[in-house]
């Protein structure tokens, strides 16, 4: 086992400690709120010193984003049985971006209702990095679409353009809740939306049969 000198310990502390609170400070009043004075206030640590872990505020901001979009995935990822039927996956995976999205919202709010990334034209080639992460939920979606489709559990669909759907379709419910346009709890909100899914995606042979344990 590598060993980990005090100093990287150090490290490690303060970093984390300036992405929490950049997060905090982004969630609570926004993107223009985050200034090195008032994130080395937050954390503990003077301005001068901020300077050692980061460049300027955009990268630190980066670099909070990522870490969320990291974290998030990670969330999603754990709640999803890989041996489990299609169907079953996919409602694994509603409900633990749903939960997952709620348990965010304060820092998703700012992120879906500003759109802070793709108003600034030099800001895009940092947008496709956050992008990656996206793609990789995207692709894992698609996935499961996929085996749905050659199980013949689903109809027969662009795979692709299915898992874009169903994301936006999540993101928007999601979105809905955080500006109040919706008083149900969060998983009777699920459950409808797996609902719908159902609806839309499942081969009605199988839909008629009893419902799988998801």
């Amino acid at each position: 086992m590598a060993h980990v000198s005090r100093k990287e310990i150090l490290q490690n502390f303060r970093t984390r400690s300036l992405l929490e609170a950049t997060r905090k400070i982004i969630a609570a009043e926004g993107f223009d709120a985050v200034t090195m004075e008032r994130v080395g206030s937050e954390a503990g640590i003077t301005k001068g010193g901020i300077y050692l872990y980061f460049r300027n505020k955009n990268q630190m901001i980066l670099a909070a984003l990522e870490e969320i979009a990291t974290e998030m995935l990670r969330e999603i990822e754990s709640q999803v049985d890989s041996k489990a039927q299609s169907w079953t996956r996919l409602c694994q995976v509603v409900r633990a971006q749903m939960e997952s999205m709620e348990r965010h919202k304060d820092l998703l709010r700012t992120l879906l209702l500003v759109r802070w990334l793709l108003s600034d034209q030099r800001e895009r080639k940092k947008w496709r990095r956050l992008l990656q992460y996206r793609e990789r939920h995207l692709n894992r979606l698609k996935a499961i679409l996929d085996d749905g489709v050659r199980q013949k559990t689903f109809y027969p669909m662009d795979t692709a353009r299915g898992a874009f759907y169903i994301n936006e379709m999540m993101i928007s419910t999601a979105l809905r809740r955080m500006v109040d346009l919706s008083q149900l709890p969060l998983t009777k909100e699920t459950e409808g939306l797996i609902q719908f899914l159902a609806l839309l995606l499942r081969d009605k042979k199988h839909f008629q049969k009893s419902e799988e344990k998801t």
